[in-house]
């Protein structure tokens, strides 16, 4: 019964956490607190909203529903190319969309490491499955490290309860757990210090 309840609390875990559910909370944190304009902020967060998680979630469904992969998990490793690289895809569209609707700088670059972080993430899966879960959180824990905004510390809890939900489920070992993090971190870190 343990057992059960444990792996129901690593699934639900995974399930809230999916890198896709930093992006309806961090961009428009980001948004609210340097974007100027409010026509600009609500563009960002609408964007972000609509790319960076509606259009993503669905696109999972889809695939699943066409039974190219069998489940979010996507325990086999060659089941998460496809997902990834509609990520990317949508990633890149709000990318333009932010760009046309020249929000600030800041938003554009962090929705670049998204694209980049993603691809980077295309080219290990072919040959280790590492966590996209923690790439995802250590992405975000990276920019609110670069900005020294205190947010940071709230994301370090999130982390460790992510990295056990996952290796309780048996989707990662802690390698993958420890290399997404690390890839997520200093990736995110070097793209930001690079193009801020």
């Amino acid at each position: 019964m343990a057992t059960f309840t444990k792996q129901k609390t690593a699934k639900i875990i995974s399930i809230l956490f999916i890198p896709q559910t930093f992006t309806i909370f961090v961009i428009p944190f980001l948004a609210f607190k340097y974007e100027l304009l409010s026509s600009q902020r609500w563009a960002a967060i609408i964007i972000a909203l609509t790319f960076g998680f509606i259009l993503q979630i669905f696109t999972y469904f889809y695939i699943i529903k066409k039974k190219n992969i069998r489940s979010f998990d996507e325990t086999n490793s060659a089941e998460r190319t496809i997902p990834y690289l509609a990520q990317i895809i949508l990633y890149v569209t709000g990318l333009f969309l932010l760009l046309y609707f020249d929000v600030t700088y800041l938003i554009i670059v962090f929705w670049f490491t998204y694209i980049v972080n993603c691809f980077v993430l295309v080219l290990i899966n072919y040959k280790w499955k590492i966590s996209s879960h923690s790439i995802g959180v250590a992405q975000n824990f990276a920019l609110f490290v670069f900005l020294s905004n205190p947010v940071y510390w709230i994301l370090i809890p999130i982390v460790l309860v992510i990295s056990l939900a996952r290796i309780e489920l048996k989707v990662h070992d802690k390698y993958q757990i420890i290399g997404g993090l690390a890839l997520g971190f200093i990736l995110t870190y070097w793209q930001l210090y690079i193009l801020l």
